[in-house]
């Protein structure tokens, strides 16, 4: 070995000592265990649990991460607990990775509570006995339970239906109230068929009175799922005077619009009875025009089943 290289030598082993011991003092070496947190970043698909069953993190995802950062944080494998034979005083569950602890909340219940939100159409009219809700709780099995809270004449904005007055709007009766007080896991939300007969006065603020209805529900119901029930067909000349065309190119549009911005499951009772055969003696009232025969309200009551017994709460 010559001299020159020989000189060079000690300073490479110098530099390359550097650089491993810069390499490994990475950003995670100046944290203690206590600067980290454990965090669900994503939301398992159930969050509503019969008594005695356990609980599922299907969907779930959990982080370990820096706190007060924005960093996303190592994806890690947890254990959960306490979640098993779940009972109706617990509101939580507790997720484990090592030393850390978070907890996700939950709701325990005996049965799970289908509130069906509507006018007369989901009340039954002069026949609440043959009310879609009626035949619906005669539908679904021993572990759910189903709410008729519709009410005759009732509309979104309190135009049109029985009354002429904004402080007879849904949100602002007894029956939203029950429907709170029900704590239904799915909400069956149909209205707007009587705010067609106001419609001069209810057009202004249908849509926002609509979103505001949707989302005080929202807020008191967070895990609960909703079904928008798009207003069917009337016939022409019915009864009440309720404009069919009002509700085709008025109502009907902004029900399916409200549904798929807010991610709702959707039940277009225009579009399926229209599709029927003869659907104005099969599914209205003679002499009425608007409401359910028996065989309508036996097939609105399937079709809310069909959709509610495949939802996640």
């Amino acid at each position: 070995m010559n001299r020159k290289l020989k000189s060079i030598l000690p300073l490479a082993v110098s530099l390359s000592a550097l650089l491993l011991s810069s390499c490994g003092d990475n950003s995670s070496d100046s944290h203690k265990e206590e600067d980290y947190e454990l965090a669900v970043t994503l939301t398992p698909e159930r969050r509503t649990y019969l008594v005695d069953t356990n609980f599922d993190s299907t969907g779930m995802e959990v982080r370990l991460r820096l706190k007060n950062s924005n960093s996303i944080g190592e994806k890690v494998e947890y254990t959960v607990l306490d979640g098993t034979h779940l009972d109706l005083e617990q509101t939580s569950v507790t997720i484990a990775y090592r030393s850390y602890r978070t907890s996700l909340s939950i709701k325990v219940k005996e049965k799970f509570h289908i509130a069906c939100i509507g006018d007369s159409l989901t009340e039954g009219h002069m026949w609440p006995a043959q009310s879609y809700p009626s035949y619906l709780a005669k539908k679904v099995p021993e572990h759910f339970e189903v709410g008729n809270f519709g009410k005759n004449g009732i509309s979104i904005t309190g135009y049109g239906g029985s009354w002429d007055n904004p402080e007879m709007r849904y949100i602002k009766q007894e029956y939203y109230k029950n429907s709170l007080a029900y704590e239904p896991d799915i909400l069956a939300i149909m209205l707007g068929t009587n705010d067609a007969t106001g419609w001069a006065k209810a057009e202004p603020t249908f849509l926002d009175e609509y979103k505001t209805l949707l989302k005080a529900y929202k807020d008191a119901l967070p895990f609960a799922k909703t079904i928008m029930m798009v207003s069917p067909p009337t016939k022409e000349g019915n009864q009440f005077g309720i404009p069919n065309n009002v509700i085709k190119e008025e109502v009907n549009p902004i029900q399916r619009q409200l549904a798929e911005d807010n991610g709702f499951e959707i039940l277009d009772l225009r579009k399926e009875f229209e599709e029927t055969e003869n659907y104005e003696s099969l599914y209205l009232r003679p002499y009425d025009g608007v409401h359910f025969t028996e065989t309508a309200a036996d097939y609105v009551a399937t079709r809310v089943w069909d959709i509610a017994k495949d939802l996640k709460f």
